[in-house]
């Protein structure tokens, strides 16, 4: 579950810190507000792609951090995986997700305050928050999305990704067998032209690095001219008898030791001179020697350079490095191999297909009979919700059929079907939202607001079965709770339809954590607890601030609820990430809880306050949105305060 979320600089949203609890939380708000804003902080702890064109303007950076509780041993799984942390990590433990994205678009991640790679997100986030947005439920037209949801409700998600891979390795094999084949049809001609550039590489016997090598070699017998008029100059500095460096310094030792039989004190300055003059001694002697063997070598110097131009010609021809020409050599030689013994190699390769395409073809079968065997479960299980959705008579289909294919590989039973890394599958959904009308692709049947409702179907669906499988009771304290963000989910209803939707909503959330954006005061009034977006302007900046109605500036009316910050503990540094911190793991404002809000005794009372709090207000100096949900039967009232 998502205890706390902190956004800074992304878009309108400065600074935010929220606060939350197990249950429905409603997050209202007038459009444009920044409640979607929320939803795309949220996306980025999901693992989604950042883009630095969500940074506030004249910051340096976007940051989102989210503190999660979970036992899901998954997650513990997953993370130790990762090397983050040590064993699986069972039982009940917090995990601190920050992202962070410059205006550059670099972005960062760090877990539990240590970087962590993108893809480790991608391994845990689904464990601990799935998002539903207007997005999604167009996802859900993809010709992929219902087989991937059906092999979501039925747990063939790794079963499929197995298949996938295996698919991969017959695609490999057979590859390597159309090459072979090509082959035989130019073996002679192709095996004529590999020993010869076989022999070409062997015969000049490169090998790696050696190019730098011959390099210095040559440079420094290109410069030996160069080099013995300098060291010359160096030993005539050092040794001339007029101006050299080494009778100065043996006159300036001699003065020394006359000076230090007078004065014992010079003593050091003697042992100094007679360092200088060992050390100075030294360094002449190993520059005449070194001068003394230099010599030209026109030989030495032909023999390299002719080496060079021969590696340069190998490089032209068969690769950019030594290293490259060698790869290739070998390559080559394996093909000369399989050339000098082609039927054999074919042999083998076609083998090779086989197996690769036999195993294939068994998992795919054994998948499929899983998929047939799930959809009507399925499609049972979303009927259900979806008659409690206010589709009362409504059929909703998953069907499971193949595509034929009478020239394809592929034989099921007595059919030849095409394949792909999928499987054999074509998974689609059907739909009829009245009675009477027969199910129809629901791309083509289904509104907007029927396609909302769906899609909250299927996602209490998918959730009732994950429960079910994880042996969770119906409380969320059964086992992993996840948190689901839905974002406007009740868009195209109203009336009763928005009032079932909210318990649907709330019914949802006795299970898992949910978060719900929604306009519409039916919906609202099924939350357990508010949270109100609205626009600030101040000194020509906007600023959204995200509060509870009763705190300042919401909705309730009393003294605004003080937020205070959590003690300081030993955890707090731990859970840093580099370049500054957001506070302690749950954020500053996790001591903070926002009220419990009842519909109906909580509209009553701002009922009789909305209009004072209106009163008094400056033009133009602050937009208010506000909005508070009554339920009577089929009616609703929204309150709106707003330019005030």
């Amino acid at each position: 579950m998502l205890s706390s979320l902190r956004v800074r600089d992304l878009a309108v949203l400065e600074d935010v810190d929220v606060a939350l609890e197990p249950g429905l939380t409603v997050l209202t708000g007038e459009t444009g507000a920044g409640k979607s804003l929320v939803v795309d902080a949220l996306s980025l702890l999901s693992g989604e792609r950042s883009d630095a064109t969500l940074v506030r303007g004249g910051a340096e950076r976007l940051v989102v951090e989210g503190s999660f509780e979970t036992d899901d041993p998954a997650v513990g799984a997953a993370l130790s995986a990762a090397g983050l942390r040590d064993g699986d990590a069972r039982g009940p433990s917090e995990l601190v997700v920050r992202r962070e994205v410059s205006s550059a678009g670099k972005g960062r991640l760090f877990v539990d305050g240590s970087p962590a790679a993108l893809r480790t997100l991608a391994d845990v986030a689904p464990r601990l928050l799935v998002l539903y947005g207007q997005a999604e439920a167009r996802e859900l037209l993809d010709p992929a999305a219902p087989r991937e949801l059906l092999d979501r409700f039925a747990a063939l998600v790794e079963r499929a990704a197995e298949l996938a891979r295996l698919h991969a390795a017959f695609r490999e094999k057979e590859a390597d067998r159309e090459r072979i084949a090509a082959l035989g049809k130019d073996g002679p001609a192709r095996l004529e032209v590999l020993d010869f550039r076989i022999g070409e590489i062997d015969r000049a016997a490169p090998v790696a690095g050696e190019e730098e090598a011959l390099a210095r070699e040559k440079s420094a017998l290109q410069s030996v001219e160069k080099r013995g008029r300098l060291l010359a100059d160096a030993v005539a500095a050092l040794e001339a008898d007029e101006g050299g460096a080494l009778p100065a310094l043996t006159a300036l030792r001699r003065t020394f030791a006359a000076l230090a039989e007078i004065d014992v004190s010079a003593a050091e300055k003697l042992a100094a001179a007679d360092d200088l003059v060992e050390r100075l001694s030294d360094l002449a002697a190993t520059t005449s020697r070194e001068l003394e063997r230099l010599e030209a070598d026109p030989a030495r110097l032909a023999e390299v350079v002719e080496r060079l131009d021969l590696l340069a010609r190998l490089k032209r021809k068969y690769g950019a490095t030594l290293e490259e020409v060698l790869s290739y050599r070998d390559a080559i030689g394996r093909e000369r191999d399989e050339l000098a013994d082609l039927e054999g190699a074919l042999r083998r390769a076609e083998k090779e297909s086989d197996e690769a395409f036999a195993a294939f073809r068994a998992a795919s079968l054994e998948l499929s009979s899983a998929r047939q065997a799930a959809a009507p479960k399925l499609a049972r299980a979303v009927e259900k919700h979806l008659s409690d959705l206010a589709f009362l008579s409504s059929t909703f289909q998953v069907e499971v059929s193949r595509r034929a294919d009478p020239d394809g590989a592929f034989l099921a039973g007595e059919e030849r079907v095409a394949f792909g890394p999928h499987g054999i599958d074509v998974v689609s959904l059907a739909f009829a939202p009245n009675p009477g009308e027969p199910p129809r692709p629901l791309a083509k049947i289904a509104s907007g607001g029927e396609l909302s409702r769906v899609q909250l179907a299927v996602a209490a669906a998918l959730a009732e079965a994950e429960t079910a499988r994880e042996g969770r009771r119906g409380s969320r304290r059964g086992g992993p709770v996840r948190t689901f963000v839905f974002d406007e989910v009740d868009a195209g209803v109203s009336g009763a339809t928005a009032e079932a939707v909210g318990r649907k909503l709330r019914a949802l959330a006795a299970r898992d954590q949910v978060l719900v954006v929604t306009h519409l005061a039916q919906v609202a009034a099924a939350g357990e607890r508010h949270l109100s977006v609205r626009k600030e302007v101040a000194a020509g900046r906007t600023r959204p601030p995200v509060t509870s109605p009763h705190e300042k500036g919401g909705v309730g009316t009393g003294a605004p609820r003080r937020q205070e910050p959590r003690r300081e503990g030993a955890r707090r540094g731990d859970r840093r990430a580099p370049g500054g911190g957001l506070g302690d793991r749950r954020g500053a404002a996790a001591g903070a809880r926002a009220p419990r809000v009842g519909g109906r005794r909580y509209a009553r009372r701002s009922l009789r306050t909305s209009d004072a709090s209106c009163q008094g207000r400056k033009p133009d100096a602050l937009v208010v949105a506000r909005h508070v949900p009554v339920s009577l039967r089929d009616r609703h009232v929204s309150i709106g305060c707003c330019s005030t």
